[in-house]
């Protein structure tokens, strides 16, 4: 099981896979917002999410605009812009995630669950849900996630997809 303590914070989850897609939620919520706000400007479309009932599975796609630096010591650093401005993408840090936008904890609870699953021994055992790629060349975090859901109906006959955790 991946745990995560998502306590204090805006996340509700608590196991990485549902955290992960919990986030995605939020930040496609949040472009939509900013998008139905502002329709004289182009929309930011940075992130999809599709549901397959069929083969019960999650597909996220996101490409995150990041300001790249050379710390000491030449190593690089990732930060997540945050391109659809400060009153969509809000976010209460709180647990594991410390993400000060919901941008930013797109991307930490990505890199954490991509984590999990290279923690997993003996490697042939490692699922690969999730790959989390950064450029310095194009200044941007790709992530591509295949998750694992199960759907159900609730008594309202609303259709609801949970994260399974795989790990």
């Amino acid at each position: 099981m991946s745990s995560i303590t998502t306590t204090g914070s805006s996340l509700k989850s608590t196991h990485l896979p549902s955290a992960l897609l919990e986030t995605a939620l939020l930040l496609d919520a949040a472009e939509k917002g900013r998008n139905g706000a502002n329709p004289g400007i182009a929309p930011k479309n940075n992130i999809t999410i599709t549901f397959n009932a069929d083969d019960g599975t999650c597909a996220i796609a996101a490409a995150i605009p990041v300001d790249v630096t050379v710390g000491s010591g030449g190593a690089l650093t990732y930060a997540a812009k945050d391109y659809l401005g400060s009153s969509y993408t809000t976010f209460t840090a709180g647990g594991d995630v410390t993400a000060s936008n919901v941008i930013a904890a797109f991307v930490q609870v990505a890199q954490i669950l991509s984590a999990a699953e290279k923690a997993i021994s003996p490697i042939e055992d490692q699922p690969n849900n999730i790959t989390v790629d950064s450029s310095s060349e194009t200044q941007t975090i790709t992530i591509a996630a295949n998750l694992p859901v199960v759907s159900s109906i609730n008594s309202s006959g609303n259709v609801l997809f949970s994260a399974t955790d795989y790990l």
